[in-house]
C-alpha cells in the first residue's frame, strides 16, 4: 500500500512556548569623560575607550605623579565617594588651547574610521548615561557634547566660564536651542578648589567633575541635587551667595537661568545646588526619559523580523505593561500605559513592516520649592481660654 502522506505520529508531540524575557531595570549611572592624560600608562592608547572602576586604574592615568592633565584628578574625585564605571577617552594635549579643544571635540577619521574626541563616546562597550569634558569650558566643546549626548540619551555635564555671575549668565544664555540636545545639558559654575597631592594644597578644578560624583550617587532618574547632596571640596573660585528663604540671592539667579552651583548649605560643607538643565527642563525628568529610551533600545532586536501577527503584537504590548508596572511600583514614574497607537497602525504602514506603539507615561516632579503656611488661628486661644475657665 502506499504511505499514507497525512499520517504524523501514532503518540503525542509536546509544543511549548515561553514567555517573552523580562526587560529588567532601567539600569545605573555610566559616565563618559573625554580629556588629557599625558603621563598615562602605555597599556592606555589615546581616543580609545578606557573603562576605569577602581582606584588602581585612576592611578595608571598618571603613573608619574604629578597629576597633570584632567581625567586623574576627575576620575579620582568621582571614585573616592562613589562606586561607578566610568569610560575615559584620551586625547593629546596638543600645542596650545586651540588644538587641546581640536582634540577634545574630535572627529571621525575619512581614511580609517577612527573615532577621535568626544566622538569615541559611542563606541563605549556600556554606554554612557552622563557625559563631560570637565576643563574645557567652551562653547564649542559644550556643542559637542550636546551633539553626542543627543545621540546616546545621555546628559552632558558641561561647565561655565568660571569668571563672574554675569558671564555665566550670559554664557547660558548662549546655550540652547530646540531640537539642538541642550534640552538635556546640566550647565554648572564656578569652578571648585580641591586637595592636590602634587601642588601640596589647593587648587581650583572645572566644577563638573564633583557634580558627576552627584549624579553617579543617585538613579538616572533623580536631581543630582537629591538630599542636599554633599560634595569633598574644600571651597569655590568665587563665593555663590545662597539662602534657602531668601529668592534675592546670587544662587537663586543662576538657578533661575539654568546654573548650577556648589555652596554652604545648613547641612555643612557644600551641596549641590541646582535641579534643572540649561533649558529649564528638570534633569531627573530628561534622566527618565533617556532611561527608558535606552531600554527599549535595547531589548527591542529580540522582537525584530518577527511576523506582525495578533499573538506577537500583543506579546509585545503585554510585556511592556508589566515592565512599565514595575516602575511604577519601585515609584521609578507615577504612571503607565502601553498601547496600540490609535491611528498610525494602518494599512500603508502596517505594509511596509511598520506598527507603532503609543507609550504613556509621567516621572516625579522634584521638590524644588517648598511653601509652608503658617496661619495664626484666635480659635485655638479661645479653646484654651475655655479649658481654664
Amino acid at each position: 500500500m502506499p504511505e499514507i502522506a497525512s499520517f504524523v505520529h501514532n503518540g503525542i508531540s509536546v509544543v511549548t512556548q515561553s514567555a517573552p524575557p523580562a526587560m529588567g531595570p532601567l539600569g545605573s549611572v555610566v559616565l563618559g569623560i573625554v580629556g588629557t592624560a599625558p603621563d598615562a600608562h602605555a597599556d592606555f592608547p589615546e581616543n580609545t575607550p578606557i573603562r576605569i572602576a577602581n582606584m588602581g586604574a585612576v592611578a595608571k592615568l598618571d603613573i608619574v605623579g604629578d597629576e597633570r592633565g584632567t581625567l586623574y584628578r576627575t576620575c579620582y574625585e568621582i571614585l573616592r565617594v562613589v562606586s561607578v564605571p566610568i569610560y575615559v577617552i584620551i586625547v593629546a594635549e596638543g600645542a596650545d588651547v586651540a588644538a587641546a579643544q581640536n582634540n577634545v571635540i574630535g572627529k571621525i577619521d575619512g581614511a580609517t574610521g577612527q573615532r577621535t574626541g568626544i566622538e569615541a563616546l559611542a563606541g563605549c562597550d556600556e554606554i554612557p548615561t552622563h557625559i563631560a569634558a570637565p576643563g574645557f569650558n567652551t562653547k564649542p566643546v559644550a556643542d559637542a557634547l550636546a551633539t553626542m549626548g543627543k545621540r546616546l540619551y545621555a546628559i552632558p555635564v558641561v561647565d561655565g566660564p568660571n569668571t563672574n555671575d554675569t558671564e555665566a549668565i550670559s554664557y547660558s544664555a548662549s546655550l540652547g536651542g530646540a531640537g539642538t540636545g541642550y534640552e538635556s545639558v546640566y550647565l554648572i559654575d564656578p569652578f571648585v578648589s580641591v586637595y592636590s597631592q602634587a601642588a601640596s594644597g589647593n587648587i581650583l578644578f572645572p566644577g563638573s567633575a564633583i557634580a558627576l560624583s552627584c549624579f553617579a550617587r543617585v538613579a538616572p532618574w533623580e536631581s543630582p541635587a537629591k538630599g542636599g547632596m554633599g560634595a569633598l571640596i574644600e571651597g569655590t573660585s568665587r563665593i555663590i551667595d545662597y539662602n534657602i528663604m531668601d529668592k534675592a540671592t546670587s544662587g537663586d539667579l543662576l538657578n533661575r537661568n539654568g546654573i548650577s552651583y556648589f555652596a554652604r548649605t545648613s547641612m555643612g560643607g557644600f551641596s549641590l545646588i541646582g535641579n534643572r538643565c540649561v533649558m529649564g527642563r528638570f534633569v531627573s525628568q530628561v534622566g527618565l526619559e533617556y532611561a527608558i529610551i535606552r531600554k527599549l533600545a535595547k531589548t527591542a532586536q529580540r522582537a525584530m523580523a518577527y511576523n506582525l501577527s495578533e499573538s506577537f503584537m500583543k506579546q509585545e504590548i503585554e510585556k511592556l505593561n508589566y515592565w512599565l508596572k514595575s516602575l511604577q511600583a519601585n515609584e521609578t514614574v507615577m504612571g503607565a500605559q502601553v498601547y496600540l497607537h490609535p491611528t498610525l497602525n494602518n494599512v500603508e504602514n502596517y505594509r511596509n513592516g511598520e506598527w507603532h506603539i503609543a507609550i504613556k507615561y509621567h516621572g516625579y516632579s522634584v521638590n524644588e520649592h517648598m511653601v509652608y503656611h503658617l496661619i495664626e488661628d484666635v480659635g485655638i486661644v479661645e479653646s484654651f481660654l475655655e479649658g481654664v475657665a
